[in-house]
């Protein structure tokens, strides 16, 4: 036993000895001579010089230098291996489980990776780009699950590390349930102003989605979306739209992304129409003229407008009405006035009316016994009388210009009073005359009456 340890020991003597030659060869002996060859060059020959002419502590400094090189090596100070790292962020995490079976929650959508190696290596792991990160879920059953994150690491030379290493999931059946469809249309102002979406077909009424039960439950409807700006409509006509996308929406109307809808598209048949109706324009003087002067004629340069939009706007639109400022007015005048769009319009043919006014000297005429009639009265809860035989009828004056007035009958002049909000008992109200005729102005010599309202 105890030649082997001697034969061990002068094996190891023999190393570091063999080290030590080494070390005097290719650095202390070089250092020796070129410390040396310093101290030579100094003129000053004085106690530097002596020290530097010691072979024994030239030995010596070449000795700490050379094990501060050791060191500094050994501790990466000095990099002589050139060993870096990248990270590739935000690489897709890839499933591996039976998709038709289970629903997956709690799987972030990427991780990071980080490559250490040498700078070679890690340029070919750049421009190879086959990086996989990957969750095997085949052996797992339904549950909360922790499972670790794999990489697939193409260039093996290469360490790495993951970040996220590992990933706590649930694991649900998967589940399905039938849901009708319904549309929704979207861009529609893209859509020639004219025209509009009048009726959607799709190719099927009922589609199936797919998740965990709960989840399911907070689909409040599945929908198809239209978009008005796909269809490319220039005129009138039937429509055909490929690749409908279908969209989950719970009670809120939030999208609910992670619901699957099978089939995930359908075809829709859009059929487009240009309603239209031709109303008159109304002008309507709003204010007093000038004391002595009258209204004699009010021209506009169009007699009336086409507007587009759905039918049940247009057809509770019966004019266009435009108002002009007549306050104090004593003379010819034409106006320049912009069409208001109606609400619910999407084109009028024209947008602005010029407006020819004429004036002429006022007269006036009186009609006798215009009718007074009860208005916005609960029909249902009350009945109405007048208090007297004086307040069933009053006397108008009507001012304007002669042609107008020779023209005007009682029967163009109606006289009302407003009874709305009124409870029961004898009241008195205003009452309001007005006529067919715009250009004249009518005033009722009763201002005010009695009425009786009572209980039915």
């Amino acid at each position: 036993m105890k030649k082997i340890l001697k034969k061990i020991l002068k094996f190891f003597g023999k190393i570091f000895k063999g080290i030590y030659k080494l070390l005097d060869l290719i650095l202390i002996t070089p250092l020796s001579k070129f410390i040396y060859w310093i101290g030579h060059s100094i003129q000053n020959k004085n106690l530097i010089d002596k020290i530097l002419n010691d072979p024994n502590i030239l030995i010596y400094v070449s000795l700490v230098l050379a094990i501060g090189i050791f060191i500094a090596v050994d501790r990466k100070v000095i990099n002589l291996t050139d060993t870096e790292s990248i990270v590739l962020s935000n690489q897709p995490i890839k499933l591996d489980y039976n998709e038709e079976a289970y629903v997956i929650e709690g799987v972030p959508e990427s991780g990071d990776i980080v490559l250490m190696g040498r700078k070679s290596d890690l340029y070919l792991a750049e421009q190879l780009g086959d990086h996989l990160l990957t969750l095997d879920l085949t052996d797992l059953s339904t549950g909360t699950q922790k499972v670790n994150v794999k990489y697939n690491n193409p260039i093996k030379s290469l360490d790495y590390k993951v970040d996220p290493s590992n990933v706590t999931i649930v694991i649900y059946p998967k589940v399905s349930e039938s849901r009708t469809l319904t549309t929704d249309i979207v861009n529609t102002d893209k859509l020639n102003n004219t025209l509009v979406i009048s009726s959607v077909e799709l190719d099927r009424n009922e589609v199936i989605i797919k998740s965990y039960k709960e989840k399911l439950a907070t689909v409040a409807s599945v929908k198809a979306i239209i978009d008005a700006n796909a269809l490319n409509a220039t005129a009138a006509g039937t429509y055909e739209l490929t690749n409908v996308k279908l969209v989950a929406y719970d009670e809120s109307g939030t999208e609910i992304s992670d619901i699957e809808i099978v089939p995930d598209t359908i075809t829709a048949t859009v059929k487009i129409t240009s309603p239209s109706k031709v109303v008159p324009i109304n002008v309507v003087p709003v204010g007093d003229v000038a004391s002595g002067s009258a209204i004699a004629t009010i021209t506009p340069n169009i007699k009336s407008v086409t507007l587009y939009g759905e039918e049940s706007v247009l057809d509770s639109i019966s004019e266009l009405k435009v108002e002009i400022d007549v306050n104090g007015l004593n003379k010819n005048k034409t106006y320049q006035k912009d069409l208001a769009k109606p609400n619910g319009i999407r084109s009028m043919s024209e947008n602005n009316v010029t407006i020819k006014v004429t004036m002429e000297k006022e007269t006036s005429k009186e009609f006798k016994g215009i009718p007074i009639t009860f208005e916005n009265l609960d029909t249902t809860k009350y009945q109405a009388l007048a208090e007297n035989e004086e307040s069933t009828k009053v006397d108008v004056v009507v001012k304007g210009v002669s042609s107008l007035l020779n023209k005007l009958e009682a029967s163009d002049i109606t006289a009302s009073v407003d009874l709305s909000n009124l409870e029961p008992g004898t009241v008195r109200v205003p009452v309001m005359v007005k006529g067919s005729d715009v250009r004249l102005t009518y005033t009722s010599r009763t201002t005010m009456i009695g009425v009786i309202i009572a209980e039915k």
